[in-house]
């Protein structure tokens, strides 16, 4: 079986979602101490899973410290990492974008295995670290953006919106394609917070914001050199 770590404030509110998982193939190991990132075993070397979910109850915060250091761990470099949450916590959604994908409780079997096979499928496209245009760079593992050898600060959405289009370049998007994209689809902000994003990215790019065209009654594409 393929191992899952459950990080959870509670463990009774993450045991629903360990049994549907292992349902879907996993072995899950339930973590309830936050401070830890990895697992220890005894002093023996520890096997990363292939999933990490942070689970959210009701009445509780989204941990989204969590999340980051979770990400950022080269030990979880490799795991698919999911936020669990409840309905109440959808107007955070668009700050828990370190997810590779998002799970809003109630859910079916179906859904939860449909939202793991694509948070574990963007894992494996993702084994690429660095994607380079010319002089813009793109550090798809440290989340840095250079260009001419110089690093641009960002955001993180506006980061994940400039990747998802440098990745998928000389390919026209929609508004609402890339806020399902990058945002999730069960983000309920507007076609107008794509807009805002692609200013704020142009702003920053210098010569590189024409890269960013503007498609007429489509959308946005990456042009590449």
């Amino acid at each position: 079986m393929r191992d899952a770590w459950l990080y959870a404030k509670e463990k009774d509110g993450a045991r629903e979602l360990g049994s549907a998982l292992v349902e879907l193939g996993y072995r899950p190991r339930y973590v309830s101490d936050a401070d830890h990132v990895i697992v220890p075993r005894d002093g023996a070397p520890v096997r990363a899973p292939e999933l990490a979910v942070v689970v959210t109850g009701p009445g509780q915060k989204p941990q989204l410290d969590l999340l980051r250091r979770l990400r950022m761990a080269d030990q979880l470099r490799d795991a698919a990492l999911v936020l669990a949450v409840e309905p109440e916590h959808l107007r955070l959604v668009p700050e828990a974008g370190l997810a590779h994908e998002l799970l809003v409780n109630p859910y079916s079997l179906d859904e939860l295995s449909a939202r793991v096979t694509r948070a574990t499928s963007e894992v494996r496209r993702s084994g690429v670290e660095v994607v380079r245009d010319g002089s813009l760079e793109l550090n798809l593992a440290s989340y840095r953006v250079s260009l001419d050898d110089r690093p641009v600060p960002f955001r993180y959405m506006e980061y994940e919106l400039l990747k998802f289009l440098v990745t998928h370049p000389n390919r026209a998007f929609s508004r609402e394609a890339l806020l399902s994209s990058v945002w999730g689809y069960d983000y309920y902000g507007g076609a107008r917070t794509v807009d805002v994003h692609v200013r704020r990215i142009r702003s920053k790019l210098g010569t590189y914001a024409e890269r960013i065209r503007t498609v007429r009654s489509v959308g946005y594409l990456f042009e590449t050199a």
